[in-house]
């Protein structure tokens, strides 16, 4: 594990990973699991079952206001998006009010840039950077959408709920936000939420998925599955 200088920064599931006897890694400042077993074993389990990950340190803004698509157009050249779609990381949750997810460290320029365009235009909006608020879980394989269904009363099959959907939604109780973000081939599911609430959905998420053979997968398989 690279050592670093300044404060690490733990997920709300560190604890439960910490138990299982995980091999961490580091990125962007961030402690997140690399390998739980072997990465050949992982990578398996998520082409065959269904696998969760922690990708809470993914950046994660919310742009809310009545000209809040006028001024996504403009700082990132986004063509109009209906409710619950998606492109390139940006999803429309409703007209006023937008989902931006980046990759982990990249949600600082994100809100900059969203702010200078926004007060260029003088069209005022609010970019709120809710990462640290927010756990991220992704339950990612061919059993990934049943394991979900008994756990969430949305629809997953594909025709209603493609590739790039985000809907709002409770999960075992719980207010979550949920995209659709595959993998290839591979159905994948990100699961947001307050973080104070991440323990118990992961948990709760591993119990629904034992008859599906669901097993948490580190940040080393995750790379390889996206590469492809």
């Amino acid at each position: 594990m690279s050592t670093s200088k300044t404060p690490i920064k733990l997920t709300p599931l560190h604890s439960i990973t910490q138990r299982l006897g995980v091999t961490f890694t580091e990125e962007q400042g961030w402690r997140i699991p690399e390998v739980y077993t072997t990465e050949e074993d992982e990578i398996t389990a998520a082409r065959e079952r269904v696998v969760l990950a922690d990708e809470t340190p993914n950046g994660k803004l919310l742009l809310e206001g009545d000209h809040a698509e006028s001024v996504l157009m403009d700082a990132l050249d986004l063509d109009p998006l209906q409710v619950n779609e998606g492109r390139d990381g940006i999803y429309c949750l409703r007209n006023d009010l937008f989902f931006i997810t980046t990759p982990p460290g990249r949600e600082v320029r994100a809100q900059k840039k969203l702010t200078t365009v926004s007060a260029a235009s003088e069209q005022f909006v609010t970019v709120t950077e809710v990462t640290h608020g927010r756990a991220e879980i992704r339950v990612i394989g061919p059993a990934s959408q049943e394991l979900l269904s008994k756990v969430c009363g949305l629809d997953f099959h594909p025709a209603a709920f493609p590739n790039e959907t985000a809907k709002q939604s409770s999960l075992a109780k719980t207010t979550q936000l949920i995209i659709r973000r595959d993998i290839g081939e591979l159905p994948a599911f990100s699961i947001i939420g307050t973080q104070s609430l991440g323990v118990y959905v992961w948990d709760t998420l591993i119990e629904a998925g034992r008859e599906f053979g669901v097993v948490p997968i580190g940040r080393a398989a995750l790379a390889e599955l996206i590469k492809g």
